[in-house]
């Protein structure tokens, strides 16, 4: 159940943000048993809000999220996310109809995270700086960084619309762009697909 925990965790915390209905109950049947396939995800219209970027989602989905874990060789293959088939139509934020209080409680969620992005920074590299016995790291701990080291996510069949009505109603305007595939996976220090099986200074995407 380790292992499992650990990547449901990790799932939620990552997707979480961006799909709504996420079913947790449904990652942890299917992740002993294969591959995890979850089909047909709304995209949350908050979902860009911390890219701090001038425009909404105003409806979108997710065609088909598929998780592979290779239980057996976590130390040698990659965890694989695969996403496809992702539409979102997105709207400039000034088309939304201003709410003060969802304002005030994006503004106060995000200097949250601000704050706590510069307590893990300086824990982060308060730890660093001390001597780090192997011997003290739980399975866990090692295990997660395992596989977020190696975790390699494929996006296939990406296409995004914008519509703007707002800065000139009498010609509103709509553009959009696709994209086939575009991956992250782990590389050598010559960009280089490769696995990371010891510890390592820096890891390269």
């Amino acid at each position: 159940m380790v292992f499992e925990s650990i990547v449901v965790e990790l799932i939620n915390k990552y997707l979480g943000e961006f799909v709504e209905d996420l079913d947790k109950s449904q990652l942890s049947i299917g992740i002993w048993s294969g591959d995890v396939v979850l089909k047909k995800l709304n995209l949350k219209e908050s979902a860009l809000d911390h890219f701090n970027i001038p425009v909404k989602i105003k409806a979108g989905h997710l065609g088909k999220l598929t998780l592979k874990v290779p239980w057996k060789n976590l130390y040698s293959e990659p965890v694989v996310v695969h996403i496809q088939d992702i539409y979102a139509l997105t709207v400039p934020n000034t088309a939304v109809q201003y709410d003060a209080e969802l304002d005030r409680q994006a503004q106060f969620a995000e200097k949250q995270a601000r704050l706590a992005q510069i307590e893990f920074q300086k824990k982060w590299e308060a730890d660093k700086a001390k001597p780090r016995d192997p011997k003290q790291d739980s399975f866990v701990e090692k295990l997660s960084v395992q596989i977020i080291k190696n975790l390699q996510i494929k996006v296939s069949g990406l296409h995004i619309r914008h519509e703007d009505s707002y800065n000139n109603p009498r010609r509103p305007i709509s553009i959009g762009f696709t994209l086939k595939e575009l991956l992250f996976q782990t590389t050598d220090a010559t960009w280089k697909e490769t696995v990371i099986k010891e510890a390592v200074s820096q890891i390269y995407k």
